[in-house]
């Protein structure tokens, strides 16, 4: 028993190892063996073993030969190997469904959308996915490997049970989105809360590194958020946690909320209502300007399309941004206030209208900021309209940096 234990252990402690090597030369364009002993303090027999894994075994890393020598054994180099590595991502949303194939560093190889039509039912939107990932599959190289699909689904998404339990966007409840994709996939897969993948894509290939504490607000046709604390995607007891659009923001409204309460943050703020706001503005002929845009048709009228006309100077449509960032403004306040994160990144459909919302936000946004969180800075997510795809990729880089790729594995 003694001899088994120990076997564990340094089984245990080898893949300890290769994945601190493995994300040392993610995060370095190209290193040599020497300095990849240096940095993680493991021996050259050690360093040359795991990488001759990493590039015979595991396909993940490759040589560049001999480097240049400043005196002494010439150095080995090595480079992570994205190119003929790919990962396909899925963005599920409520109006549209988003694909793309990128390599290993997000490089993007092909992108399709196509229209959800939630009013075809649930049959009908898998039915897209699975085209989708196999229309995707069928573009890859020959000789390039799929390691896995990565789904980014708007609802409360157990991360016990991998249920579904609740989608008012797709008016899904109790969904084992599992068990009907396993019948037509091949490669692994994963999925999770859309914009807590949003933040985990912030956390794993934003922009600004070595960012630790940070929230993600996706407000699009629905309102919610992505808590990344110390360094960690905050999940919470079921996997719930970052329902921000339920924060109730006015305890007199008498505007209900999908989830059925009064004043949520969702209710009063998000694409829908703003649409809804511009639709009674064109009923009530308080809109000429955004009558003239959607041609007289309300059932025209957007988010966006509220969004141009206020641009345009439209007292209305700009009356209905401006009360929209004032009930924002009080939720960030209750995050930065709670969390005191580094930033708030807002990102989804009506942050895509370029500084209109982002310019009342900073107008707004100290009145409810404690002073300490007054330093809390509020921007775009680094990659707008592919955040929740390119948050899905994410999820499955990180198993594949993490070696919990190596078989035919499908989780949620």
């Amino acid at each position: 028993m003694k001899k088994e234990y120990a076997k564990m252990d340094a089984a245990s402690l080898h893949l300890a190892n290769k994945k601190v090597v493995l994300k040392l030369i993610k995060h370095n364009s190209q290193i040599s063996r020497s300095s990849l002993a240096k940095e993680s303090g493991l021996t050259p027999p050690s360093i040359t073993r795991i990488v001759d894994e990493l590039i015979n075994v595991d396909g993940l890393v490759e040589s560049l030969g001999v480097g240049n020598s400043s005196g002494g054994r010439p150095p080995m180099i090595v480079k992570f190997k994205n190119e003929n590595n790919y990962i396909i991502g899925i963005d599920l949303g409520a109006t549209y469904i988003r694909g793309c194939m990128v390599d290993l560093n997000a490089n993007f190889i092909s992108e399709i959308q196509v229209p959800t039509e939630l009013e075809k039912g649930f049959f009908s939107i898998i039915d897209k996915v699975i085209k989708m990932i196999h229309k995707l599959q069928s573009r890859k190289e020959t000789n390039a490997k799929i390691w896995g699909v990565g789904i980014g689904v708007a609802g409360l998404v157990n991360s016990e049970t991998g249920i579904i339990e609740s989608s008012p966007d797709f008016g899904w409840f109790n969904i084992d989105l599992r068990k009907e994709l396993e019948k037509h996939l091949d490669l692994p897969f994963f999925y999770d809360n859309s914009t807590r993948l949003m933040a985990l894509g912030e956390l794993k290939m934003g922009v600004k590194e070595n960012q630790k504490n940070f929230a993600v607000i996706n407000i699009g046709y629905g309102i919610a958020s992505g808590l990344v604390v110390e360094g960690n995607l905050l999940k919470g007891f079921s996997g719930f946690a970052g329902e921000f659009g339920h924060i109730p923001v006015d305890t007199d409204s008498d505007v209900q909320c999908k989830c059925g309460m009064y004043g949520c943050l969702e209710a009063l703020a998000s694409g829908h209502r703003i649409a809804s706001l511009g639709k009674q503005a064109v009923a009530d002929n308080r809109s000429e300007i955004l009558k003239e845009l959607c041609m007289g048709n309300a059932e025209l009228i957007t988010a966006e399309l509220v969004a141009r006309a206020a641009k345009k100077g439209d007292p209305a449509s700009m009356k209905i941004y401006d009360d929209v960032a004032e009930y924002l403004c009080k939720g960030i306040g209750t995050i930065a206030n709670l969390l005191n994160p580094e930033t708030v990144y807002i990102g989804g459909g009506i942050s895509l209208n370029g500084d209109l919302l982002f310019n009342l936000i900073e107008q707004k946004r100290n009145k409810y900021l404690l002073a300490g969180n007054a330093r809390v800075n509020i921007q775009p997510s680094t990659f707008g309209d592919q955040a929740t795809s390119i948050g899905a990729v994410s999820v499955v880089l990180n198993k594949i940096l993490n070696l919990e790729l190596s078989g035919n594995m499908v989780e949620i």
